[in-house]
């Protein structure tokens, strides 16, 4: 019997090749630019902000050693390194993950109603807008990661591909995170630092949102249509196929199984409780510090409980969570090596060098370049620095300063920042995030990009559009 059969939590191993490969050669780019670039810092104030004017070249810094260029993925690990709290959580909701789905598919829980497949069209609109909604306003992204296996059995169900699972789930809710209508950790923290009244501004989010919302599902109605009429276009059909004979997909009603229905009824619960705490998190924005751990728990007492009330306990269920654990480890290494980027580059002491460079190239251009420039920059910056909060704390404060000196709008600034940390979430290869979620599917780097870059792009095409709209008419200056 084949030992993978009926999980829904399998890493590809096609997908965590290319995937360690793409990182790998970013990891040697930036130790290549340890020795090309000059070191340099500037000096913070006591919130760790950069202080405009105050840098300067200092070759006496002690940059990188070879030794730690090659254990970059495991020093990242250090509770001193940067971002190291972050990279903690998502190992843990990692391992989290694949004991909880593991466990579940065990005990037979996890299957799909016949009743979602006669109304897929429905749910192919309804779906993304729910998961654009949560990233709009409650910043939800990594914490929707969990959820992109399900989604994309239920795509499997309705005669698609692991892409429009990803496109509906985690695709949707990205864009909605970069609309970012009163996204928290990134709207929310830049207007903070730029002394602008919270979440003020709205109508030019709620108009990217919409907007977004078009372009991503006119993409996602085309390609649907395209795989209903000929399954075999999809660039994932073989590997669709494997998966889906291994999951054995079950189309029967809840009905039929009371224990099951118990259990899906408890773990649909905990779910909402996720998301109301996201929610909350807008209104109390202390709690938004937490969620990521919330969800973790979340995980353990919904996943575990739902198991139990299907009948799966004890030492069955023990072995489950152990298997589910090292189904996800390889996937430890793809991560690891992705941060590797960041500990580089700050490590190497040229983070502030890279950042001086584009501050210096943006503060003599017209309003309109420097809008474009501004957006480059923080795009570059989400390569080593994922984090939207983290980036808004170090970069914000000197970009507002530009803009008051070239005559942009501290708007404008807020927006580059949205548009510019949130889209690349699921575009780059650095982005742990992503590289877990492609990994929980049929779905590798290459096919991804190749797959999503034309939507990529028309969004860039519309943000770049928004930006100008706003710069020239909305806030100008």
């Amino acid at each position: 019997m084949d030992k993978n059969k009926g999980k829904t939590i399998q890493l590809s191993k096609k997908s965590i090749i290319i995937g360690v490969a793409v990182v790998l050669v970013l990891v040697i780019l930036a130790y290549v630019l340890t020795f090309v670039l000059p070191k340099g810092e500037y000096l913070r104030d006591e919130n760790g902000s950069i202080i405009q004017g105050t840098y300067h070249e200092n070759p006496e810094l002690d940059g990188i050693e070879w030794w730690q260029f090659l254990l970059s993925p495991i020093l990242v690990l250090s509770p001193t390194a940067d971002g190291a709290e972050i990279v903690y959580v998502i190992l843990i909701l990692m391992l989290v993950i694949g004991a909880i789905f593991t466990a579940l598919d065990d005990c037979g829980m996890l299957f799909i109603s016949s009743k979602f497949c006669a109304k897929k069209y429905l749910l192919l609109f309804v779906l993304p807008f729910i998961f654009m909604f949560l990233g709009s306003s409650a910043g939800m992204f990594e914490e929707f990661i969990p959820i992109v296996p399900v989604v994309v059995m239920l795509s499997y169900a309705m005669g698609w591909d692991a892409l429009i699972g990803l496109g509906m789930s985690i695709l949707a809710g990205c864009i909605g995170f970069s609309a970012g209508i009163v996204n928290p950790f990134t709207v929310g923290v830049a207007q903070t630092i730029g002394g602008i009244p919270m979440f003020s501004g709205v109508g030019v989010r709620i108009l990217t949102f919409v907007l977004s919302y078009a372009v991503l599902m006119l993409f996602l109605f085309i390609y649907a249509k395209k795989i209903d009429k000929n399954p075999t276009k999809s660039m994932v059909y073989k590997l669709d196929e494997i998966r889906k004979s291994e999951l054995g997909l079950i189309t029967n009603d809840l009905s039929l199984d009371p224990k099951k229905t118990k259990a899906i009824y408890w773990f649909a619960g905990w779910m909402l409780v996720i998301i109301l705490c996201a929610l909350v998190s807008i209104a109390w924005n202390p709690l938004a510090d937490y969620v990521m751990y919330i969800t973790v728990a979340v995980y353990v007492i919904s996943g575990i409980g739902a198991a139990i009330l299907s009948g799966h306990k004890g030492k069955p269920l023990l072995k489950s969570l152990g298997k589910g654990m090292l189904t996800l480890l390889p996937a430890l290494i793809m991560i690891l090596v992705a941060c590797g980027v960041r500990y580089i580059i700050t490590e190497g002491d040229i983070m502030d060098t890279i950042l001086y460079m584009a501050i210096d190239a943006i503060k003599d251009q017209p309003s309109g370049v420097a809008v474009l420039l501004i957006y480059l920059t923080i795009f570059i910056f989400e390569i080593f620095i994922p984090s939207g909060s983290a980036k808004a704390m170090l970069i914000m404060p000197i970009i507002f300063d530009i803009c008051s000196i070239v005559g942009i709008n501290g708007q404008v600034a807020v927006l580059c920042l949205a548009f510019g940390d949130g889209f690349s979430n699921m575009l780059l290869p650095t982005n742990a995030g992503l590289l877990l979620i492609l990994g929980l599917t049929t779905v590798d780097y290459k096919n991804w990009f190749k797959w999503s870059i034309k939507i990529q792009l028309a969004l860039l095409a519309l943000t770049i559009g928004i930006l100008m709209l706003a710069n020239y008419v909305i806030y100008p200056m």
